[in-house]
């Protein structure tokens, strides 16, 4: 009796073949991706391990060849009898042919799993990225609920430059699971795998999200790396927002807020809004708005991460109110960053309520010790409890941050 290749089966002598070929650092991440992935036997039942056929006698090889034949002739879209003669080219010796035949059993059946692995083993030996992506595609369409067993794969190929281009461009294309990928990468603590797909998609002049964007920062943020926490921020920006990191990033609110933490992060909450608006009808100078609409608790929801080096500064800028009751007023408060915990540093004076511009400063001293980053953060003056109502508009204008020179000994 011919021996059937079972999907396990299958699964296993993929792996085999990819590292035959070299592809050590694929092999493991693909058998794992079976494994876990394929939970019935989409693939032909009828067709035998190569292993088996070699066992045969010369008799009954030829016969299983016939039947084979017969049943192609039958029926030329039988992915079970093109899987069979794929099995006895490759235990013929003939490599090319055998390729062909697993590749057309690939195309008549896109959501086998076990088949597209075989498909997949040729492609990766042609470090046709490209097709592998498009088959893994279809797999995870056929499969939502099991499609964070696909993306081990992907994300292997992504640590190899050209499979990376491949993976950016599939991304690039906006597939339902898109959102889904980059979560799995940094829930699985692969932020570099996120961040190398991300400048392959802006190498293509594709559209890198916010969100994408905002969970890689916010990953390295958590981890304490706040280094590459900025050089991710940084990256994101073109060429006009990077004129505007300075000690303050986009003081003047020229830009969107985007929320990505070292630029202004507006957190949501019931009760507030929030909008860029023209300085007045006779400029297009833009500031922020903040309009509370009985905001119960402490305000805290405007905020940005700064990079100061020790030393003494002046922070500046202007606000205007409008209807505004608050039981303490707001004040801009700096807190040291310290591997995660944030340290109050300084604060303004209560930011003078007035209908018209005001301006307000305050100079600050960054010491030396544990604060190699800083928050700055529009407050109220004091804790409130939700019992307590914050109500009317602030607008904010012209943040600024110079630095001093520092007081005589």
């Amino acid at each position: 009796m011919v021996a059937t290749l079972n999907v396990g089966r299958g699964a296993s002598i993929f792996a085999m073949a990819l590292a035959a070929l070299g592809l050590l650092f694929l092999a493991a991440a693909s058998y794992l991706t079976l494994e876990r992935a394929v939970t019935s036997r989409e693939s032909p039942e009828a067709a035998p391990a190569v292993l088996a056929l070699e066992r045969l006698s010369p008799g009954e090889f030829a016969d299983e060849k016939q039947a084979a034949g017969d049943a192609f002739a039958r029926d030329p879209l039988d992915a079970a009898s093109v899987i069979t003669l794929a099995r006895i080219a490759e235990a013929e010796g003939k490599t090319e042919a055998a390729e062909r035949l697993k590749l057309s059993a690939g195309d008549m059946m896109p959501r086998a799993a076990s088949v597209q692995a075989e498909a997949m083993a040729i492609f990766l030996n042609r470090r046709d990225f490209e097709q592998v992506m498009g088959r893994l595609d279809g797999l995870i369409r056929a499969r939502p609920q099991k499609a964070a067993n696909f993306f081990d794969l992907a994300a292997e190929i992504s640590a190899d430059p050209d499979g990376s281009w491949a993976v950016a461009r599939m991304i690039a294309s906006t597939p339902p699971w898109r959102a889904q990928f980059f979560a799995y990468l940094l829930s699985k603590g692969q932020p570099e795998a996120a961040t190398r797909i991300m400048d392959g998609l802006r190498s293509l002049n594709a559209v890198v999200q916010d969100l994408e964007i905002a969970g890689v920062i916010n990953h390295y943020l958590r981890s304490g790396d706040i280094d590459r926490a900025y050089a991710a921020w940084l990256s994101s920006l073109s060429e006009e927002e990077l004129k505007d990191v300075k000690r303050v990033y986009d003081g003047g609110f020229k830009h969107p807020v985007r929320g990505l933490r070292f630029d202004w992060t507006v957190k949501p909450a019931d009760g507030l809004a929030y909008r860029l608006f023209p300085r007045n009808t006779a400029s297009m100078d833009q500031t922020l708005q903040l309009e509370f609409q009985d905001f119960a608790g402490g305000v805290s929801n405007l905020s940005q991460i700064l990079r100061l080096r020790p030393g003494r500064y002046r922070l500046s800028g202007e606000v205007r109110f409008e209807g505004f009751a608050s039981p303490t007023g707001l004040v801009f408060r700096l807190y040291c960053l310290n591997g995660g915990e944030a340290r109050s540093l300084d604060e303004t004076s209560p930011l003078p309520q007035s209908t018209q511009w005001i301006d307000f400063e305050k100079t600050i001293q960054v010491p030396a010790a544990d604060c190699n980053s800083q928050l700055l953060q529009l407050e109220s003056k004091a804790k409130l409890s939700n019992e307590q109502i914050t109500r009317g508009m602030v607008a904010v204008d012209a943040l600024n941050i110079d630095k001093l020179q520092p007081l005589a000994q």
